[in-house]
């Protein structure tokens, strides 16, 4: 007997983080905050969702934190113009920049938060994201001006690292953020979960899953 195929179903209907984002990206890459480029810009990114579906999957309600998104917005623009800055200055000197591509594991555990944050670091200038592995999680970006030892490399690193976590907290839920190894809550000054914290959020996920510590049915 031959294996019965299926089509993988797809979903047309447009996800809030996306067409916030798609959004937000397209008033960013403008750089006029008007009512009239916003409205084009949430046009272009029902239009996209519309005419780009994807793999129908769970669905999950949009978390979203005024002052944490406002913080997000206003510290993504304050990184563009220092990047932008960053790169002139070697210009003019005619210094040989110190290109280089560093690994980031990423925290999130959503497909979503990881494309928003390869979106969020190819913005910034001097930074390509060259790959992105979303069953690892894992990004590798490349930086046109890392500095000069391991420091700056760390530096270069912890930026992406940062700008994730600015986003969970802007739009992440509360499990999202724990699974991502942080406390919950829009403040940045939340910190992370310690490790008894993350080992009963652990034990936790897997009651509700009806498994065992060891990952096997309870």
């Amino acid at each position: 007997m031959m294996a019965r195929t299926t089509r993988t179903p797809w979903d047309r209907s447009a996800s809030p983080l996306s067409i916030l984002l798609l959004t937000a990206m397209w008033v960013l890459l403008w750089g006029d905050l008007s009512w009239g480029n916003v409205i084009a810009g949430l046009v272009l990114a029902l239009l996209i969702t519309w005419l780009l579906p994807v793999p129908r999957g769970p669905r999950r309600r949009l978390t979203i934190r005024p002052i944490a998104l406002v913080r997000l917005a206003v510290l993504f623009i304050y990184d563009i113009f220092v990047a932008a800055f960053q790169i002139v200055r070697v210009i003019l000197t005619r210094r040989t920049p110190r290109e280089a591509i560093i690994r980031v594991q990423t925290r999130a555990h959503s497909d979503g938060f990881l494309a928003a944050t390869a979106g969020f670091t190819a913005l910034v200038p001097g930074s390509i994201v060259i790959d992105a592995h979303r069953l690892t999680g894992t990004l590798y970006v490349h930086v046109f001006d890392v500095g000069e030892g391991q420091e700056a490399l760390d530096e270069a690193h912890q930026r992406v690292i940062v700008q994730e976590e600015r986003i969970l907290r802007a739009l992440g839920s509360a499990e999202e953020l724990k699974d991502a190894g942080y406390r919950p809550g829009g403040s940045m000054k939340a910190g992370r979960l310690t490790e008894a914290e993350m080992a009963a959020h652990r034990a936790s996920v897997l009651a509700k899953r009806g498994l065992s510590d060891d990952g096997r049915p309870a």
